[in-house]
């Protein structure tokens, strides 16, 4: 800011004190601003985002990345020049200025980043760029079309409002200022697709974050990838980033219940049904039950006959989810179960937990007398036939009462 501030008052006191010739001299300031601007960029490109200083970065930022820039507007410029030839100058400045907008930016950063005139004017490298960063590119631009609007908003109402002696300074302050943000923002760009680009920064996700909020937990910089992808509209690119990372982070249950919810909001049912039943396991496993629970009820929503991977785990599914008398939920994970698994040790449990949430809070009293009548028919010799019986007396007296 110091800096800006002085270039501001020495071109405004040169154009003050000189006129129109002070003016032309006071120009010679773009290079050594436009110098710093870039060491900006670089500086911020490289995921450090307090304000660079010529002894840390003596080797980022030259004379040489200005002139590139220069030879880049000029023939940008003769590209709009000969638009206006071909159609005209209505059609032919419009396109050209369109064609401005939204070519300069990543001629920039693409400057910023190699260093290199020449990739600046590929056009597949523009394209890459352009391409890569997706629709955040669009929104860069029209920020910095806002912001050089805003400029000059602000040097028109500066030139009306301050004393004569002042608004010199304090237009050059304006242009300066609103030229840095651009250079930082092109350069904050550039970080946060560093990966994508194929570039390298010298400070990593974690770090910046960490620095930016030192008392805050560093955001992961794949659920930081995640964000971006899933805000680009990159849903199949966002999908193939989980499965690969689950894979090697079986044990990250916010990795398993942000796949779920991403197949959910991709419309891919099967898929966040065959994933459900490997998560719901795992959060049995680790008596994670009623989280478990919850996303059985999800996957019921989906598919009425869905069931866990685990057929051991379905009974204590169901007893979790009647103590916490979510008892339709319980009757839905053991509907058909015998006839899933005929020959399943945990038929007869099955069959009494049915019954008593039927009874006891459905008031479904033959359907529960039925059930467990079916219980000793087929498990005479089972313990819990004998609970089954004497379960059947009270049901018999509550079917009296009711």
């Amino acid at each position: 800011m110091i800096r800006i501030i002085g270039y501001s008052c020495i071109g405004g006191v040169l154009a003050f004190l000189l006129g129109d010739f002070g003016a032309i001299i006071s120009l010679v300031l773009w290079l050594p601003f436009l110098k710093y601007a870039f060491l900006v960029t670089e500086h911020t490109a490289n995921g450090r985002f307090d304000e660079p200083t010529d002894r840390m970065d003596s080797n980022v930022g030259n004379t040489g990345q200005v002139v590139r820039q220069f030879i880049l507007f000029i023939i940008l410029g003769l590209i709009t020049a000969l638009a206006v030839i071909i159609f005209g100058p209505e059609i032919g400045y419009i396109s050209g200025l369109l064609l401005m907008i939204v070519l300069a930016p990543a001629g920039v950063m693409i400057i910023a980043a190699t260093r290199s005139l020449l990739e600046a004017l590929n056009p597949a490298k523009i394209l890459f760029f352009i391409k890569t960063i997706g629709s955040p590119y669009l929104a860069l631009c029209f920020i910095l079309m806002s912001l050089s609007g805003s400029g000059e908003w602000l040097q028109e109402f500066f030139s009306e409002s301050l004393d004569s002696w002042l608004v010199l300074p304090a237009l050059y302050f304006i242009s300066f200022y609103f030229a840095l943000i651009t250079y930082h923002m092109m350069g904050y760009v550039l970080y946060q697709y560093h990966e994508e680009l194929g570039l390298t920064a010298a400070v990593s996700f974690e770090k910046a974050e960490a620095k930016l909020s030192p008392g805050k937990k560093a955001i992961d910089p794949l659920v930081s990838k995640l964000t971006m992808l899933i805000a680009n509209g990159q849903q199949e690119e966002a999908i193939d980033l989980l499965r690969e990372s689950i894979r090697t982070q079986w044990q990250n249950n916010d990795l398993h219940e942000r796949y779920h919810k991403l197949l959910l909001a991709a419309d891919k049912p099967a898929a966040a049904l065959h994933h459900a039943r490997e998560f719901i396991t795992k959060l049995v496993n680790e008596k994670r039950i009623f989280q478990a629970l919850d996303l059985c009820e999800q996957c019921l929503e989906l598919d009425p006959d869905f069931q866990p991977n685990d057929s051991y785990q379905v009974h204590e599914l169901a007893t979790a989810a009647n103590v916490a008398k979510r008892h339709k939920l319980a009757l839905n994970l053991m509907r058909r179960f015998d006839k899933r698994y005929p020959s399943h040790p945990q038929i007869p449990a099955i069959y009494l937990l049915s019954a008593q949430i039927l009874c006891e809070h459905f008031r479904k009293y033959k359907e529960a007398m039925q059930i467990l009548q079916a219980l000793q028919t087929k498990f005479p010799e089972h313990p819990i036939a004998t609970e089954a019986k004497q379960y059947m007396q009270v049901i018999n007296k509550l079917a009296s009462i009711g």
